[in-house]
């Protein structure tokens, strides 16, 4: 098989990477990924239907997806909102099948048995489903090659390196992974679940405070702006659909994503009380209208990352079971070699979603540096922009799946076929 085929110039290969939050697709050697697909899709049962786009014979058809920004915003009546998603790891295959069939027909427009997919996956990833994902991708997508790799590592290569430890912190998890000469160190990766959203339900939990109760935009049909403090004015859509109460829960989910993101900060040193109180307010104009000014609790919601006293949105039984931000990522630099410690705590990098709030890269090295030996030069960084940062994993695997040395490093159909889904183990690190 020639390597224009497998990634070449004349036929580039396809880049997948799956996250909580979002998907992202697009062709190696690209800048940025071409779509970045909500990982969040509406599901609706469907009775009696066939499904013809099947080769062979025509076997029912369970379920209706709806995909993609617009798509899922839509109220429909009996849809549920879910992801195909559980912990990071693909869960419900069917659902995860039709994104695949959007991103080839709906994105890419292009048919799968011409690119080579390389994958991302997370380093706690079972070998079932990593077996599963290849057999897929050979027997019903065709692919002429296919590889995974792990998301840390292609972090450590979008940030110019081959060692460091990355720490991600995401939509579902948190987790710092050891990165050594392009491969992951497994036994010293720590996770918890301690990402965007619990940063959510930090913010719904300091709305009920203030008695705000969120409205999402699908069911606002005119508003008028009022003050703080003043009722909001709005008028209920006409006709809308009785929708299911997780489509609700998630179009409040968006408000609420959207005021962490434009007014939560991370205080770079633990909370002085004192200090939160004079901080600058932010004010923040709610779908409905209502317009708030937010003060001390703009950094008291975001500081459960680093100190779990602040965690007002966890139970005590369940705070005892978590770990800080900062606490992540020095257990994962201890249970390492110790002849390797220096050259991670001198390259942690910080990526995903969570690394957009302001503050939070000058915290975890505040943190850090009372964490780790004082012999220890520390070097917390992250890429200079948001979008680097946001698709930092997609973009090191733009990276791989351009380079002609990589070429021989796929999995090609003809050696699947040969050795069957376990080919996956022995040649994806």
């Amino acid at each position: 098989m020639s390597g224009g085929i497998y990634g070449g110039d004349e036929v580039g290969a396809v880049v997948f990477d799956v996250g909580s939050h979002s998907f992202r697709v697009g062709y190696a050697g690209e800048e940025f990924p071409k779509a970045d697909v909500s990982s969040y899709a509406g599901v609706r049962a469907l009775i009696d239907s066939v499904d013809t786009t099947v080769d062979g014979p025509a076997r029912p058809k369970k379920n209706e997806y709806f995909i993609g920004e617009v798509a899922v915003t839509v109220p429909r009546k009996e849809t549920e909102v879910t992801t195909f998603l559980k912990d990071g790891l693909i869960q419900d295959w069917d659902l995860f099948e039709g994104y695949m069939d959007y991103m080839y027909n709906k994105v890419l427009f292009a048919e799968s048995k011409y690119h080579s997919a390389l994958f991302s996956e997370p380093a706690w990833n079972t070998k079932e489903c990593r077996e599963k994902l290849a057999e897929l991708m050979f027997e019903k997508y065709d692919v002429p090659a296919f590889y995974v790799m792990k998301n840390a590592v292609l972090t450590v290569f979008a940030n110019g390196r081959t060692s460091g430890l990355v720490l991600d912190s995401g939509a579902s998890q948190t987790s710092a992974i050891p990165v050594h000469d392009g491969h992951c160190i497994m036994q010293a990766v720590v996770k918890a679940p301690m990402g965007g959203d619990v940063i959510v339900d930090q913010c719904f939990d300091m709305l009920r405070r203030y008695n705000i109760d969120v409205v999402p935009t699908y069911k606002i049909g005119s508003k008028n702006e009022v003050n703080e403090n003043e009722a909001p004015v709005w008028t209920l859509k006409k006709n809308l659909p009785a929708v299911t109460e997780s489509y609700d829960r998630c179009m409040k989910k968006r408000v609420v994503e959207d005021l962490a993101a434009s007014v939560l900060q991370i205080s770079d040193s633990p909370i002085d009380i004192e200090h939160a109180e004079k901080l600058p307010s932010s004010p923040y104009c709610f779908p409905c209208g209502l317009k708030k000014e937010f003060h001390a609790d703009r950094v008291k919601a975001p500081e459960g990352l680093f100190d779990l006293n602040y965690l007002t949105c966890r139970s005590p039984e369940v705070k005892q079971t978590l770990l800080s931000v900062a606490q992540i990522a020095s257990m994962s630099a201890g249970m390492c070699d110790i002849d390797i410690r220096p050259s991670l705590y001198s390259s942690v990098m910080v990526t995903g979603g969570n690394s957009y709030l302001m503050g939070f890269t000058e915290r975890l090295n505040h943190d850090l540096a009372h964490k780790c030996p004082p012999t220890i030069k520390l070097r917390v960084s992250s890429l200079p922009t948001l979008v680097e940062r946001r698709f930092s994993a997609w973009i090191g695997g733009s990276i791989v799946g351009s380079l002609g040395t990589f070429q021989q490093m796929w999995i090609s159909k003809s050696e699947y076929g040969e050795s069957g889904r376990n080919i996956v183990e022995k040649k994806c690190a």
